[in-house]
């Protein structure tokens, strides 16, 4: 049975099937659905949504020949309590307590579209204003491992953490990530290297990795010892199902596990180091 709605509220509901789907969404698929449920033509919810795209409420994309809509990162968008991503040159009114970055539409994965970009954020959210990590503090650092477009590692520093290191393999990621620090002003606290894990010796106070589950559990004990006392460990990238193997490696001798969150089927976790002595093998 057909209901009826003005298009306010279709608007509405339309936004929420695509906020909350697990899976991209093409424009038909989006149409029949909410044909099916409203008393509109399809022509008319195609109306809507073109004019939620004009309103960069949405975005068409296009992966592999097929034309999904998905929301749009053209605009300011609120990813976590205090952080806010945004495209460079654009305004917006934020809060006092926000923390707005600007990133720019690249090839590097780390706009924050994806899930695990948000989860990150948000763990390292977590890390540095939840807890009493930075207290007592002169020098802190970061690394985010695979910084892709720097995201994670600029997001770090303007929530308190002094200096940062990302390293990748992948020479467009490298430029993108140094293009954001500059947008940020961040070049000068920000070192983006051209290396792997293996090539650090150094220790750090909070390490971001938004890695697929593999990487994650081969890193496990580089990261035992480049985690400083008193640390913190960000992880996402990893598949809901996955998250427990995580926490069941990383939390065996070494780590506890102190926040997790979910969102469309990815997980965020966030580790701190045991506090007593332990072997390092």
């Amino acid at each position: 049975m057909y209901l009826q709605a003005d298009n306010k509220a279709i608007k509405k509901e339309l936004l929420g099937i695509i906020e909350d789907s697990r899976r991209k969404i093409t424009p038909g698929e989006l149409q029949k659905t909410l044909s099916q449920k409203y008393s509109l033509a399809r022509k008319e919810i195609r109306s809507l949504i073109r004019g939620l795209v004009a309103e960069n409420f949405l975005a068409y994309t296009n992966h592999y020949g097929r034309t999904f809509i998905e929301k749009s990162f053209n605009k300011p968008v609120r990813v976590s309590k205090h952080v806010i991503l945004k495209p460079p040159g654009v305004n917006y009114k934020y809060r006092e307590d926000d923390v707005t970055i600007e990133i720019c539409q690249g090839v590097s994965f780390g706009n924050g579209r994806h899930p695990t970009t948000r989860l990150a954020i948000r763990g390292i959210e977590y890390a540095l204003n939840k807890t009493n990590l930075l207290e007592g503090k002169d020098k802190t650092s970061v690394l985010d491992i695979g910084t892709g477009s720097g995201v994670l590692g600029i997001t770090a520093l303007l929530l308190g953490i002094k200096n940062a290191v990302g390293i990748d393999i992948d020479p467009c990621s490298i430029k993108e990530a140094k293009d954001n620090a500059k947008i940020n002003k961040l070049e000068d606290k920000f070192v983006i290297k051209n290396m792997s894990l293996e090539d650090l010796n150094t220790k750090f106070t909070l390490i971001t990795a938004n890695l697929r589950y593999p990487t994650l559990m081969n890193i496990y004990h580089r990261l035992i010892k480049m985690t400083e006392p008193g640390g913190a460990v960000v992880f996402s990238g990893i598949k809901s199902d996955e998250a427990a193997s995580v926490i069941d490696l990383y939390t065996k001798k070494h780590f506890e596990c102190k926040w997790k969150e979910f969102e469309k089927g990815w997980g965020g976790l966030v580790f701190f180091p045991l506090t007593a002595p332990y072997n390092m093998y």
